[in-house]
């Protein structure tokens, strides 16, 4: 009787407060009181001008027993030669894991972790920088790694060949994602594919970088009237003046300030443009143009129009075309400013294919709403708020606040700049708004990227403005061959490879290869070592394929049906790109077995290209190219035996795309036909695989060959 009793008394309490009453209400909160926000303090902060021109900025705080410092280069990515585009952000790995005069990067890394500090470094397109966070009691040992980093990276070989590795893999991956491509492609349209602030690294730049490159960047760039630093924290302010002059004021200056950034010019025009996305399902829509400089007259009530339109969910883009029209998974806007170049200005919206031509102009009209509709009260004060309230977020560190004025002083910005923000910013009225978006806001001249089916769009793009198309195929890197090719060399090339493959056992017994088994080891050189992997391979010519191979990660199996490849690990099962398959038919025409069973094919175009060198011996070398030109290979012959003593050709391998040769040796007759039992593969002069075979069968009755394992899975 208890139990029900106190049930139907908080029953009744919650009926009560759910219904609640005006008077009640009103009484509670108008008791509440909060006290008024602190005042923003900021630290005092002494700047000291070194004699060799690195300017440093200091402040004593004995809040924690930690010492931090923060390091602003003004060198970036913008500097990089077009041809070697990426070099700054390898600089910038490089310089913190490729070791300095005094130690290598394992023993930096070492050292930081034995006593739980951190040091790091990094330059992206504009600036770079470099971080220390260290207990106070180990401040020398901070300081002394980072000026050895900053003064005498040593940039070795081997961590220079990771980073690039790192850059070709994410070059492979950048076509994954719809909206990453609608990024980049977005950011191309406005500023140029050529521009620094849009231009991406490639294969052929990254593989065009050398550690001479990195020595040269850093010596020209990295040096003290180029450099900020600041250290705060638990010290002594004396002491520790002493100490940076220890570590880095015989530093010796450098050749001057680096060259300024480059100028964006800007042309306002209407286009579309498309990037064919297959199996997706949505859109990816970029819309917008150039956007302003931090330091514009119009910040200020641009920073209000933004939340009013799209920057946040209370914005009007997201009210109406998400929440009312429902036409985007996911939607916003925004004009956006960079202290030294401009920004972009940009809405986007993620859609359904059905809805893409009807999102972007909802977008746009909506835009243009705001011409005749300008914002209410209620949205001006919640714009005004929304920036008021973060304010006092943008000084919560004094990591944060010395970091904002070294950029400020970077780019001969006043240090009171935030505080006239907030001042003019709460000045800014519904007029204000609809003046700047007028001014500022071309709904006629927009450019937008859509990434996505055309095939499935509700109305055709060019509704919308001029279309072309992007093409967004990686580019493999692969130097261009000049073969000079003539009635001479083609008749010389046919007879050398005729020769060739007679050496081999002649065409006859290369056209009986139907089947192949093989068992082999695959060494593969990574920066770490070299690691063993065992690998059984089976075959059906011309194209069907399956191998297995054992790998520290489990059994992962490769199958090509001829016209789809898959590979499976597990239960796991991942379909081949488009890309990858291309790479698969070109290991198909570089097949020395299938070319010997068609030498005279027309499918193959055969050019003498001159004599040579292979490991130490005479080789005559062949250029063997597709009728189309698009594919080709170089063939080795051994100028005594013909015996194949080689293959050149650009492809991948772990360390990523790059120019490989293949060397043979332990050439030995199976059925007939000679195969090398001994291959090794280099990678741009450094060897990056070994493939030793112990057992090779043609056309087997053991194993027999099942051809069910070449159906595709569903």
């Amino acid at each position: 009787m208890r139990k029900r009793n106190i049930i139907q008394l908080t029953v009744l309490m919650a009926i009560i407060c759910l219904m609640g009453t005006g008077s009640y209400a009103e009484r509670t909160i108008d008791k509440l009181k909060f006290p008024p926000i602190n005042e923003i303090t900021m630290p005092d902060v002494d700047k000291i001008p070194l004699d060799n021109g690195m300017m440093l900025y200091i402040v004593e705080d004995h809040e924690l027993p930690i010492v931090r410092a923060s390091v602003l280069l003004a060198a970036g990515g913008y500097l990089d030669p077009p041809a070697k585009v990426g070099l700054a952000d390898i600089v910038g790995s490089v310089m913190r894991t490729g070791g300095t005069a005094r130690m290598t990067g394992d023993e930096i890394d070492e050292a930081l972790e034995s006593i739980g500090a951190s040091v790091e470094v990094g330059i992206g397109t504009t600036t770079g920088s470099a971080s220390m966070n260290i207990l106070s009691e180990y401040t020398d040992t901070g300081l002394e790694i980072l000026a050895d980093i900053l003064r005498t990276p040593q940039f070795a070989e081997d961590k220079i060949d990771i980073a690039k590795s790192a850059a070709r893999t994410a070059i492979s991956s950048r076509n994954d994602e719809p909206f990453d491509i609608c990024i980049r492609e977005f950011r191309k349209a406005i500023y140029g594919a050529d521009s620094p602030y849009a231009r991406q690294n490639e294969y052929g730049t990254i593989n065009a970088i050398t550690r001479d490159d990195l020595l040269a960047y850093h010596g020209k760039y990295v040096t003290p009237e180029n450099v900020m630093l600041a250290v705060w924290g638990d010290f002594d302010k004396t002491e520790m003046i002493a100490k940076i002059k220890q570590y880095f004021g015989d530093w010796p200056a450098g050749a001057g300030k680096v060259p300024p950034l480059p100028e964006v010019k800007y042309e306002f025009k209407p286009f579309v443009h498309y990037i064919e996305k297959e199996n997706v399902t949505q859109s990816s829509v970029l819309i917008g143009h150039i956007g302003g400089l931090t330091g514009d007259p119009d910040y200020y009530a641009m920073t209000v129009a933004n939340t009013v339109l799209g920057s946040s969910f209370a914005g009007r883009i997201f009210k109406e075309v998400r929440s009312r029209q429902g036409l985007a998974y996911s939607t916003a806007g925004n004009f956006t400013t960079n202290i030294a170049y401009p920004g972009i200005y940009y809405n986007y919206v993620i859609t359904k294919l059905e809805s893409t031509v009807h999102a972007s102009q909802a977008i746009l009209n909506e835009i243009n709403r705001l011409e005749e509709n300008p914002p209410t009260e209620e949205e001006l004060n919640l714009a005004k708020n929304s920036y008021l309230n973060s304010f006092v977020f943008r000084f919560d560190s004094k990591g944060e606040v010395i970091n904002r004025m070294m950029t400020y002083d970077l780019y001969d910005f006043p240090q009171d700049f935030l505080f006239k923000v907030r001042e003019n910013l709460e000045k800014v009225t519904a007029e204000d708004v609809v003046d700047v978006v007028k001014r500022r806001i071309h709904t006629d001249q927009m450019q937008i990227v859509v990434v996505g089916n055309d095939d499935e769009f509700d109305e055709l793009l060019s509704v919308l403005g001029p279309v072309d198309t992007i093409d967004i195929t990686i580019p493999t890197g692969e130097p261009e061959v000049a073969v000079e090719i003539n009635e001479e060399t083609l008749a010389k090339g046919m007879d050398i490879l005729s020769k060739a493959v007679e050496a081999c056992g002649g065409v006859k017994n290369y056209q009986k290869v139907k089947t192949i088994y093989s068992e082999k080891t695959v060494s593969l050189v990574t920066p770490q070592g070299e690691i063993a992997l065992s690998s059984k391979s089976r075959g059906m010519l011309p194209g069907m394929s399956l191998d297995s191979m054992v790998t520290p990660f489990g059994l992962m199996i490769s199958v090509s049906d001829g016209e789809n490849a898959w590979m499976k690990q597990g239960p796991q099962v991942v379909q081949s790109t488009p890309e990858e398959m291309k790479d698969n038919d070109k290991e198909q025409f570089r097949n020395t077995i299938l070319l010997f069973q068609k030498a005279d094919n027309p499918d193959y175009q055969v050019v003498y290209i001159g004599s040579d060198e292979l490991n130490g011996k005479p080789v005559e070398m062949l250029q063997i190219m597709s009728a189309d030109g698009g594919t080709s290979f170089k063939l080795a012959v051994d100028a005594e035996t013909y015996l194949p003593a080689g293959k050149y050709y650009f492809g991948k391998t772990i360390m990523g795309p790059g120019s490989l040769v293949e060397i043979y040796s332990d050439i030995r007759n199976v059925e007939g036909i000679k195969i090398p039992f001994n291959t090794v593969i280099n990678s741009d002069g450094k060897k990056a695989a070994e493939v030793s075979v112990q057992e090779y069968r043609i056309n087997p009755k053991t194993p027999k060959i099942d051809e069910s394992i070449f159906v595709a899975p569903q």
